[in-house]
């Protein structure tokens, strides 16, 4: 994608902040229920929070997880992103191995299912196996990445696939409810570093609260958000409400420029300094760690 192009591109992005429970199928119908929202309201790509489709499990409940019926609820949405022509980043669970993933399921827009995003860095949860690290992967156009809720917490699950080439970070979480007060604003801190610390766009999306049972299992304390890539809030949801969480993005200010100069590949770097590579040393490490990035 040339420069030129880039810098008049814009896209429609959305996070739906919506309550889900350990019910498949009633998930299913309300992701594909915003889904259609989506699509009537021009976005491209639609993130859903980690877990929606299949509920997010404690470990007494992860026995009972069935993944044929997830499979099944899978290949639907896949059909109707197709059909509606929108991309979709879903929560869910997969099984590889003998080993079970908390991960995220990427389709594109013509309803092809890309590949999967496992969680890198769990936050307790041994029943999951951890996930092999970063990836990039193309969707409505756009290179992107995402990350699941703890991973937000090692910084270079970003750093790495944006020198790859992703302008969009999408966040997919489930956090601590609304009862951890004390953790929130370190977590609305964290989802806006890793765009603005990257010069790329970074989009949230967490599990509302529900209202009639603040402190049920796989609810968490909302606010999904979209923040642009100096970290300024574009669109942000409450705590109990279930909506789409849009904004549109200009691609040409995702700049990626701090990657590029961890890389020696900042233009600017040249002309202040009379070299791209201020560090070949540094720039060195990160070309290594860039083979680490999954392209999907």
């Amino acid at each position: 994608m040339g420069g030129r192009r880039m810098s008049k591109r814009r896209i429609m992005v959305a996070a739906a902040q919506i309550l889900t429970g350990a019910d498949i199928a009633t998930n299913a119908k309300k992701i594909a229920a915003f889904l259609r929202r989506a699509a009537a309201d021009k976005c491209r790509i639609v993130l859903f929070h980690e877990g929606c489709l299949t509920g997010y499990p404690a470990e007494e409940s992860i026995g009972r997880i069935d993944l044929r019926e997830i499979a099944r609820a899978e290949r639907r949405i896949c059909r109707l992103a197709g059909r509606l022509g929108i991309a979709v980043l879903l929560g869910s669970v997969s099984e590889a191995g003998g080993e079970l993933y908390n991960d995220v399921m990427i389709v594109n827009e013509a309803g092809r299912c890309l590949g999967r995003y496992a969680k890198t860095w769990r936050a307790g949860e041994p029943w999951y196996a951890p996930g092999p690290g970063p990836v990039v992967f193309k969707v409505a156009g756009v290179l992107a990445t995402v990350i699941i809720c703890h991973d937000l917490r090692y910084p270079e699950l970003v750093r790495l696939p944006v020198a790859a080439g992703a302008q969009i970070v999408f966040i997919a979480n489930n956090e601590s409810g609304i009862e951890c007060e004390n953790k929130l604003s370190g977590y609305r801190a964290m989802q806006i570093a890793r765009g603005t610390e990257n010069y790329v766009f970074s989009v949230m999306c967490n599990a509302p609260a529900d209202p009639s049972d603040i402190a049920r299992i796989g609810c968490s304390h909302g606010n999904s958000m979209i923040a642009d890539p100096l970290g300024n809030v574009l669109d942000e949801a409450g705590v109990f409400e279930e909506r789409l969480v849009t904004a549109t993005l200009a691609l040409s200010e995702a700049t990626r420029k701090t990657a590029l100069r961890t890389l020696g590949k900042a233009a600017a770097s040249k002309r202040l300094y009379g070299t791209a590579c201020e560090n070949p040393a540094y720039a060195a490490w990160m070309a290594q760690g860039l083979k680490l990035v999954r392209r999907l």
